[in-house]
């Protein structure tokens, strides 16, 4: 019963993923093997279309060139046949691109022709000279057989056109154009006309084929097709000739294209049946040897699951065995160990957690208290000050307890908004007027101290949902702080940005920074560096942007000085912000 268990274990977790990832990674790598079998065969088709076209090109200024040397006198007549053959013959070297110039006019007589080669030229029995354009390409067959094609320019561009034609027969072609007989194993090629006639194809086995593939397409003489050819499933690529109505074709059968992966998925095949019997033999040697300790070890799991604490496994049976055995009890023990660590380290924090709970809710009862009598105090000693002479030797002392009392006034406020922080009340507004507005506010400290107040507000709007004054009370707060922090000048400049759903204000200015080991106590309440400071503006600030959902954080800035960004989300609204 056990073995028959572990057997289909064995088969529901090995033969059976198995066999799903050699049929998943066959239909995967068919499907991209294909891909890159379509796309190498359209490359190569346009690349060697193009270099057709680049070859008759170079046929063509051949021929402006020979024609250049011919007199314009002797399409007028006014010179000899003879003479214009030795011109055509001086003007085209042996084992050139053709075997055969001649000189045709308009109505089709012939004023010279020469033969270049050891055959004469198959010319065909009417001159086409009414028929030919400056890109043109005639191709001389009779019945199915090719015999040539036909290049031509204007002799001259004068009132009685003569064309000089270039005549290349079909055992050339190949020579010619340097095709290949294959662009790529197992590929047939071949030129065609684009009526579908056949022009030149690598192999005479292959022409019936590509011929009936190529009427197949129904007319289409770009891209990369699915189609038959000579009875195989072949991939087709066929590429317009560029200046001629020849079209290119490559085909492919995907047999060919397909044979490294076939042989990959029989060897996966053929692996995967001896798995299955090696799968059988394993799992009959299994429920010998590993079913007792891991039936004890299924127990002591139970247990320990249940009831959180568990007893030692005896090691016994084959050393993988063992050796899990072994494991399992020094996890169990590790996790013993590790559930008393954090009971202990959570009733620490809970125990830490109430007693801030406590403190906090002391300071602020302790602050609002101190606030009511701190009125009374402020109020008769102001009094007292304007009821005092100008030369009163105590006036001063009386002035320095006044700001004493008011420095602690406003710690006591600090103290109470941190504790007790106000309401929002969100609207939409331009993060960008919010930067006006904290930058008019800090404009006299920033001048008094030798600062530089730069703005570089967004382009458009960012419309943000915020408390206006709790934002500027931030921005304020941050400017102020670099204002401080450059004791002999220098430049705070106060950027606004949109990234993605967020919108970024931040505060740069050219201080001496922040120490390393002091960034991650910035933010605490109460930490401060200042002699005068409370600890309470950046915890407040922090406070305030994370209740509108955002953050503020401490980023590096390059050349030094420190950099503050307010996040804020980007306001969802389809109007102007207000």
């Amino acid at each position: 019963m056990l073995r028959d268990k572990l057997l289909a274990l064995l088969f529901a977790f090995g033969a059976v993923p198995l066999a799903v990832a050699i049929a998943v990674s066959y239909a995967v790598g068919k499907s991209t093997v294909t891909r890159q079998a379509e796309a190498a065969l359209r490359e190569l088709t346009q690349t060697q279309a193009v270099h057709l076209a680049t070859e008759l090109s170079r046929q063509r200024l051949l021929l402006r060139t020979i024609a250049g040397q011919v007199p314009r006198s002797a399409e007028r007549g006014r010179m000899s046949s003879t003479r214009l053959a030795q011109l055509l013959v001086q003007g085209l070297p042996e084992g050139g691109v053709f075997d055969g110039l001649r000189i045709v006019l308009p109505d089709g007589r012939i004023l010279a022709s020469v033969a270049l080669g050891n055959t004469a030229p198959h010319w065909p029995p009417q001159a086409p000279a009414e028929e030919w354009t400056d890109t043109r390409v005639v191709v001389h067959r009779e019945g199915d057989r090719v015999w040539a094609y036909l290049v031509a320019v204007q002799l001259h561009d004068t009132t009685a056109i003569a064309w000089l034609e270039g005549h290349v027969r079909t055992e050339d072609f190949r020579r010619v154009f340097a095709v290949p007989a294959h662009l790529m194993e197992g590929a047939e090629s071949g030129v065609f006309e684009s009526s579908g006639a056949p022009i030149l194809v690598g192999h005479e086995h292959a022409s019936p084929g590509l011929a009936a593939m190529f009427a197949s397409v129904s007319g289409d003489t770009a891209g990369v097709f699915r189609a038959p050819v000579a009875g195989q499933r072949s991939l087709v690529a066929l590429a317009p000739v560029p200046t001629t109505d020849w079209v290119f074709a490559t085909a492919l059968p995907l047999d060919i294209a397909l044979a490294p992966l076939a042989r990959l998925r029989n060897t996966a095949l053929l692996s995967s049946l001896v798995f299955v019997v090696l799968v059988v033999f394993t799992a009959a040697w299994a429920a010998r040897s590993v079913t007792t300790p891991l039936r004890q070890l299924a127990d002591a799991a139970r247990h320990f699951g249940r009831t959180g604490t568990h007893w030692p496994v005896a090691a016994h049976g084959s050393a993988e065995v063992a050796l899990l055995v072994e494991a399992f009890n020094r996890m169990a023990g590790d996790l013993d160990a590790s559930r008393a660590e954090v009971e202990r380290l959570h009733a620490q924090e809970m125990e830490r957690a109430q007693q801030l709970a406590t403190v906090g809710e002391l300071a602020s009862g302790v602050a609002h208290e101190i606030r009511n009598p701190l009125t009374g105090v402020l109020g008769a000693l102001d009094l007292a000050l304007k009821s005092s002479a100008p030369q009163n030797a105590a006036r001063p002392l009386l002035e320095e307890a006044g700001r004493q009392l008011r420095r602690i006034e406003r710690t006591t406020q600090q103290l109470l908004r941190y504790a007790r922080p106000p309401e929002l009340r969100e609207v939409t507004v331009d993060a960008n007027e919010l930067v006006a507005r904290a930058a008019q506010l800090v404009a006299p400290q920033a001048s008094a101290a030798s600062v530089t107040l730069r703005t570089e507000p967004e382009v458009e709007a960012v419309p943000v949902q915020v408390d206006p004054e709790l934002i500027v009370q931030v921005l304020v707060n941050l400017m102020l702080n670099g204002i401080e922090a450059m004791s002999g000048g220098g430049d705070l400049t106060v950027w606004v940005t949109h990234h993605a759903t967020e919108v970024w204000i931040g505060v740069r200015d050219t201080g001496p920074g922040i120490a390393a080991e002091r960034r991650s106590q910035i933010f605490r309440p109460f930490f401060t560096t200042k002699h005068t400071g409370t600890g309470l503006g950046l915890s407040i600030s922090r406070q305030i942007v994370v209740r509108h959902g955002g953050s503020l954080r401490l980023e590096d800035t390059p050349g030094g000085g420190a950099t503050f960004v307010v996040a804020l989300p980007l306001a969802e609204t389809t109007g102007r912000p207000s």
